[in-house]
């Protein structure tokens, strides 16, 4: 009878450590994710930012192309 309270006692404590340790790997990639969801928005931001660049620069030869091109309907 003791030897089988003994058992079940161990049975016990592996489970216990068993979930510690997995909380603790959970915990490790929740906070990994956060850190890489960071550094993804800050690359994102950048490429935003070079998007609105070359839609600037897109939009300003669309308006020299129509220049040209009425100066050359006037000829």
């Amino acid at each position: 009878m003791i030897q089988k309270d003994f058992t079940l006692s161990i049975g016990n404590i592996i489970w216990v450590i068993g979930i510690i340790f997995t909380m603790g790997i959970a915990y490790s990639q929740i906070g990994q994710l956060g850190e890489d969801i960071i550094v993804l928005e800050k690359r994102l931001e950048k490429k935003i930012k070079v998007i609105n660049e070359c839609e600037d620069k897109i939009n300003d030869l669309e308006i020299e192309i129509a220049k040209i091109n009425s100066c050359k309907n006037k000829k």
